[in-house]
Parts: structure tokens; C-alpha cells; sequence
């Protein structure tokens, strides 16, 4: 017995033969295996740890109080700032372009911010909460990193 296929049957059949052998390599897994020093090993999870727990910077707030495109004005808003609440909170100078602005304190929590906002809007009425990254208070790595 001769069984002839046609053409459009034949291209099916091939189709499918085709698609089973990518299916199958498709389940073909590989795995990579890295040989690792134990000390290095250690030492990369001691680091994850750390910075796990503990990042430099974290989402905080300050409190806004003035702005100048010239760091003469921008520095004499920080002295007075500075004058007023350095010794609770301090003033921060920071260059974001075009201009220099000045912020008071970092605070970990609202709360925090709208009880020193409070205060502060008797020097400068137009000053407000932002939410910044701010400086880890539990930060304890390596200075200047």
C-alpha cells in the first residue's frame, strides 16, 4: 500500500516535526556555575548586608526656604538660615541648575518636618516641606562615599 501525501499535507507534517524539535530544545535547560572563593563570598555578603540595612541616603525630607540663580544671594538666605536655626536644625546650600537653593534640617518622618515647618514659617512664611533623599542617620560605612 502507497500512501501519497500532497503537497499542502506534506508541508504541515514538516510544520509540525519542525515545531515539536524547537518545543523540545526550548525545554533544554543550561546552568552556569560560578567557583567562588569562600573569603570573597564572605566578604560580598557581608557588603550586601551592610548596605541592605543601612544605605547612605534614604527618603526623608527638608524644609525649603529660598532660592537665587546667584550663589552671593543664595549664601546670604543660608546665613541667615543658618543664624536662626544652625544650631537645631542647620541650613544646606545645594546647586540644583540654574540656581542655588537653601534648605533647613533633614528629617526622617513627616511628623518630624511639619513640627519644624511650624517653626520655621515665623522666619520665612514661604517655606515648605519637600520630600528628598536625605542623609542615613544609621549610616555608619566608610566617610566620603
Amino acid at each position: 500500500m502507497i500512501l501519497h501525501f500532497s503537497s499542502l499535507a506534506s508541508s504541515k507534517i514538516k510544520g509540525f516535526i519542525l515545531l515539536a524539535c524547537i518545543i523540545a530544545a526550548a525545554e533544554v535547560k543550561s546552568q552556569v556555575v560560578y567557583d567562588v572563593e569562600p573569603a570573597v563570598e564572605s566578604l560580598e555578603k557581608a557588603r550586601k548586608e551592610r548596605t541592605k540595612s543601612s544605605d547612605k541616603k534614604i527618603s526623608g525630607y527638608r524644609i525649603f526656604v529660598g532660592f537665587s540663580s546667584k550663589r552671593a544671594e543664595a549664601t546670604e538666605i543660608q546665613k541667615k538660615a543658618d543664624e536662626i536655626f544652625g544650631s537645631t536644625y542647620g541650613a544646606l546650600l545645594i546647586y540644583d541648575e540654574p540656581n542655588f537653593k537653601v534648605y533647613i534640617g533633614a528629617f526622617t518622618t513627616a511628623a518630624e518636618a511639619d513640627a519644624a515647618l511650624a517653626d520655621i514659617k515665623k522666619e520665612f512664611p514661604t517655606a515648605r516641606k519637600l520630600r528628598l533623599q536625605i542623609p542615613n542617620p544609621g549610616y555608619s560605612g566608610p566617610e566620603g562615599n
